[in-house]
């Protein structure tokens, strides 16, 4: 039980998808709820109803009342409560009413630097698409509005309408992560190139009518079944890719004289590959990008942007029912023997990445691991990239960056030995999405990783999130169990407890 104080922070999003909650005393966050989590429903927007069962959810766990909270926030954007006074279960609050952008900005402040160049840059909302900050003592300072170029999140979301799916919703926030898992698939094209020269303006609106222009002006079907079959598709993917990856790259490169440090927000910062173009290039010392980039950090963003004193432990935020203290014995038993683990510890991560405590787990040493833990336990496409987790003092040995990616938010080359000896964490493209592990973050599994490595040779383990095609990722441990029983995979661990069928 937390002791009252009276004094704790509350902090709301309602958006257009990705609703949240985050609690907070005067020191530290306490916890972040993502709507997708709670109601089983991907990037869901809640109605006000809705947000009011989510607050209690929060406050019963924490073991809070509301009359403990003594200020709220909420996100300007879409919010459905009055801007002025609202009741919350009971009790009368003046709300404080919160910016996108600066909630964004927040997200990044767990970096600590002193001084950074940072990039925001998403689909939209009442600040824009994307601007450039610094962020320095003095606070932070507006250094460029390029809502009307190429580095829009409404560029790649309507390259996604037209390459994956033509809902104009799906597209801009479900899919995205497809677009550039196929780009790895494609080609470079110059009449590509050339195309997007000319249509580029147009392609960087939102088009809720359709994108069937579109698809006539690039020589598209209008069969959208089996895209990573589509060679025309695949090479728009790889083309488009690389031409708003340099169109954002000439724009930070800019600005690099103002800072050895740049931070990475919004809904864009979700592009590994942009990020790790970014880090490659050399011109930053350090690269920082949140757990929670996408609008799922919103509410969560606006406390700390307003208290950047407040400590946030990323990225075990979420939702905790018990803990594992050390590797089970069965566990390295299991993971040698080929065996998919579905993995539940601890508190959620947050944000929409594996992160090692809602997983599935698996060796890496054949590319029928992959399909086996990809197309048959998840039921993704053949084309779907699987990460890695590995522990960050075996970085160097195994991907050519020294850029650490506590959370899978960069995707660097692969070394030679870990195309031949884990094959399958190796997307087509020779590049993988990692995920680096410190002791200190998650003792359990580092442990397990080393002790892979001590019988293997390869310190690293597939990761991919514990959930189905088309569904969030689990929170509580009967979610777990529904996904274990839904799915191929081979055991469960819960909390250290293990299930078999």
């Amino acid at each position: 039980m937390i002791q009252s104080k009276k004094n704790y922070i509350l902090s709301l999003y309602f958006g257009y998808h990705d609703s949240s909650v985050t609690y907070s005393s005067r020191n530290s966050i306490l916890l972040h709820l993502e709507a997708e989590r709670y109601f089983r429903r991907k990037h869901m927007k809640v109605n006000a109803q809705q947000m009011m069962e989510l607050i209690e959810v929060g406050l019963l766990h924490l073991g809070l009342d509301i009359d403990d909270f003594s200020t709220l926030y909420i996100a300007r954007w879409n919010n459905k409560f009055p801007s002025r006074n609202i009741t919350v279960l009971g009790k009368m609050f003046s709300p404080i009413l919160t910016s996108h952008h600066e909630n964004h900005i927040g997200c990044v402040y767990p970096s600590r630097f002193e001084k950074s160049l940072i990039v925001c840059a998403d689909g939209g909302s009442e600040d824009g698409t994307t601007k450039f900050y610094l962020q320095d003592e003095k606070g932070i300072r507006l250094l460029a509005d390029y809502d009307d170029e190429i580095i829009t999140g409404k560029f790649y979301g309507t390259i996604t309408q037209m390459i994956i799916h033509p809902h104009v919703g799906r597209a801009h926030d479900t899919y995205p992560g497809k677009t550039m898992g196929l780009a790895a698939c494609g080609n470079y094209s110059h009449e590509f190139q050339q195309l997007l020269e000319e249509h580029w303006q147009e392609i960087n609106r939102l088009h809720k009518g359709g994108v069937d222009r579109l698809l006539d002006v690039f020589g598209l079907s209008s069969d959208y079944e089996q895209p990573w079959l589509d060679q025309r598709r695949k090479d728009l993917a790889f083309t488009a890719q690389e031409f708003w990856q340099k169109a954002f790259w000439d724009r930070v490169s800019e600005y690099a004289s103002l800072s050895d440090n740049v931070c990475l927000v919004g809904g864009c910062a979700m592009n590994v590959l942009l990020n790790s173009a970014i880090a490659d290039a050399g011109v930053f010392k350090k690269v920082y990008v949140s757990p929670v980039s996408s609008d799922s950090g919103q509410s969560l963003g606006a406390i700390l942007f307003h208290h950047p004193e407040i400590e946030c432990k990323y990225p075990y935020l979420g939702r905790g029912f018990g803990e594992v203290a050390q590797v089970p014995e069965e566990l390295l038993k299991d993971i040698l023997a080929h065996r998919i683990v579905a993995w539940y510890q601890g508190r959620s991560e947050i944000g929409p990445r594996a992160l090692g405590h809602r997983s599935f787990l698996g060796l890496p040493d054949s590319l029928k691991m992959k399909v086996k833990l990809s197309e048959e336990v998840k039921k993704r496409e053949s084309y779907r990239p699987v990460a890695p987790i590995l522990p960050e003092q075996y970085l160097e040995e195994f991907f050519r960056t020294e850029q650490l990616s506590p959370y899978m938010t960069f995707a660097p080359r692969v070394e030679d030995i870990t195309a031949r000896l884990a094959p399958a964490i190796v997307h087509s493209d020779g590049t993988s999405r990692i995920q680096t592990l410190a002791e200190t973050d998650n003792p359990v599994l580092h442990d397990l990783l080393v002790a892979v490595k001590n019988e293997t040779g390869v310190p690293i383990l597939m990761n991919s999130s514990l959930n189905l095609r088309g569904e969030p990722i689990v929170d509580i441990p009967e979610d777990a169990r529904a996904t274990f029983w839904a799915s191929k995979a081979d055991v469960l661990y819960v909390n250290g407890k293990r299930y078999v069928k």
